[in-house]
């Protein structure tokens, strides 16, 4: 199905690398023009973001680059106040524009306001999975109650990154709603290339190596999966726990693994480049994102949970937020309940025991993610969507 449609992408999401390749694989992807930061800060400026190089793609200074402001929190999160000069440059470049924030923003608004003046479509995104009046209260809620509605209403449809998402939005807005997360997974990248159990310096051969890797937060469960493996650790001499990654709770895990019993089969590995992390999946066996609520957060989608479904680990998490999306209990995974150290460590064990059970749980999952999340199945849902709001009917 074609489409001379042309779509103009603003937000800040899509300057890291592994989120724009989506786009690689859009249709008629000459149709695409973007606007995003230049430069993308997180973890406190320890992580810098540059803007992809692409010739469809404009940058500009974005500000407010987290969510812990004084009074105004994140509801000016990604402002580039140069989106409507841009817009006025790309304007017939510009059938639709898709303003990947959340409709509870500032930020969603200014883009909105600017798309109707130039009278143009609207999709906006969210990967919100909980409903607004279980996180905020007050006058709090009353703010974004109101944001919300006027962003819903100068919109033309929006895409939820969860079915719990759109469970959500089908009771704010009778626009068109589309399930489809804000990327897909890079299938090419993360995929078994029979390089073993040999990772950089480590050789963990004769080991069941039980695998995390991503921030490291208090929400990510890292807590509950030391307490399990140093439960298991005990009963099971041949395992062995990797943790990858850094974050704002990094100091104590550091702290909890060096004073746990099974602290010689504990690999603490803080930042490792994105590039070798398919060879250290390929290395594991079984990977582990015991996600919680915490903060009135829960896991959005977890993309280092379908990374590693992709080389073909069983993965155990949990159910919370919208993993259930992610991992199929059962069948690419196993699911135990939230902050449950022992139905977490009777996994691990049940996985450790079970070399066949790993293999299909793996050998699933990976089928699984590839059907429903790669790049080119995404960048299609996209093409998709935009053309139903845009009026085009599928032939």
């Amino acid at each position: 199905m074609a489409s001379d449609k042309k779509i103009f992408i603003v937000g800040f999401p899509y300057v890291r690398e592994s989120y724009f390749a989506t786009f690689s694989c859009y249709p008629n992807g000459d149709q695409l023009t973007f606007l995003l930061p230049n430069i993308w800060k997180i973890k406190k400026g320890e992580v810098v973001f540059h803007s992809p190089k692409d010739p469809r793609i404009h940058t500009a200074r974005a500000f407010f680059s987290h969510s812990h402001y004084p009074i105004i929190g994140g509801l000016l999160k990604g402002l580039m106040p140069a989106f409507p000069l841009v817009l006025w440059r790309v304007r017939h470049r510009a059938d639709l524009i898709y303003a990947c924030s959340e409709p509870n923003l500032l930020t969603t608004m200014y883009y909105a306001l600017w798309a109707k003046m130039f009278r143009k479509k609207l999709v906006l995104f969210s990967w919100e999975n909980i409903p607004y009046e279980k996180k905020f209260f007050g006058l709090n809620l009353l703010v974004k109650r109101i944001i919300i509605w006027i962003n819903l209403a100068l919109s033309d449809g929006i895409i939820c990154g969860s079915t719990k998402g759109r469970d959500i939005f089908q009771k704010l807005t009778q626009n068109p709603i589309a399930v489809i997360p804000m990327s897909g997974v890079n299938t090419e990248l993360f995929q078994r290339r029979g390089t073993g159990k040999k990772f950089n310096e480590y050789d963990w051969r004769e080991k069941i190596v039980f695998t995390f890797a991503g921030a490291i937060g208090y929400r990510k469960g890292i807590h509950n999966i030391i307490k399990a493996f140093d439960y298991i650790a005990s009963e099971l001499s041949l395992v062995h726990l990797v943790i990858v990654g850094s974050g704002e709770y990094g100091r104590e895990i550091d702290t909890m693994v060096r004073t746990v019993r099974a602290a010689d089969k504990i690999t603490r590995i803080p930042w490792l480049d994105y590039s070798k992390l398919p060879a250290l999946l390929e290395a594991s066996d079984v990977f582990l994102y015991p996600s919680i609520s915490h903060g009135g957060w829960e896991e959005q989608f977890g993309y280092s949970m379908a990374e590693a479904s992709l080389m073909e680990l069983p993965v155990v998490s949990t159910r919370s937020g919208s993993i259930e999306d992610v991992v199929v209990d059962g069948k690419t995974g196993i699911l135990v309940e939230p902050d449950n150290v022992i139905q977490l460590a009777n996994a691990m064990v049940r996985l450790a025991m079970d070399s066949a059970l790993r293999m299909r749980l793996g050998h699933e999952g990976r089928k699984y993610i590839t059907r429903h999340f790669s790049h080119a199945v995404v960048a299609q849902q996209f093409f998709e969507f935009f053309n139903r709001v845009n009026g085009i009917r599928p032939h």
